[in-house]
């Protein structure tokens, strides 16, 4: 980025007029000033990487930020269900030792497996596993139709299973 970016310039306007609000509803989403923090700064990562790409109209830059940041508080609280969710069964009393172990040795594998998948098929896995989204929403983060997010991200976990079930 050169300084005198007319790009740059707006979007750092943007920053100094928005972040406090920003930071305040990710703190009311989130209710963790640390979280919130962190929650505001992948926020404006994220709008200065699509700002670049495609500006919105000034007078849709407020609802345009507060998207993403809604977006995001969205995300991690589907994140943070996920990992309770495995936490409690793998903390649970019915579970024993081996299969606590079992089950977190078939997680390394499962993640081991989704790191050595091409970058497009990590992020599919990563939207539909990860995130929770939907076939539209991962289409559209993408950049193709639900269907063929649909039928990419079935081929991507089917080699992830395959690899997880060979020795």
């Amino acid at each position: 980025m050169e300084h005198g970016d007319p790009a740059q310039d707006r979007f750092e306007a943007v920053y100094h007029d928005l972040k406090g609000p920003v930071f305040r509803f990710c703190l009311a989403q989130l209710g963790d000033a640390a979280a919130a923090e962190d929650l505001a700064a992948d926020v404006f990562a994220a709008a200065w990487a699509a700002f670049r790409r495609s500006p919105p109209e000034p007078d849709g830059v407020r609802p345009w930020l507060f998207r993403i940041a809604r977006n995001g508080a969205i995300d991690r609280s589907r994140r943070r269900r996920t990992q309770a969710s495995l936490l409690a069964r793998l903390r649970g009393d019915a579970v024993s030792v081996e299969e606590t172990a079992e089950v977190r040795d078939e997680l390394r594998a499962a993640v081991a497996a989704i790191g050595r998948l091409r970058a497009r098929d990590r992020l599919l896995v990563g939207l539909r596993v990860a995130a929770g989204l939907d076939w539209a929403e991962i289409g559209s983060v993408a950049g193709m139709s639900a269907d063929a997010a649909r039928m990419a991200t079935a081929r991507a976990l089917a080699k992830v299973r395959q690899e997880v079930r060979e020795p």
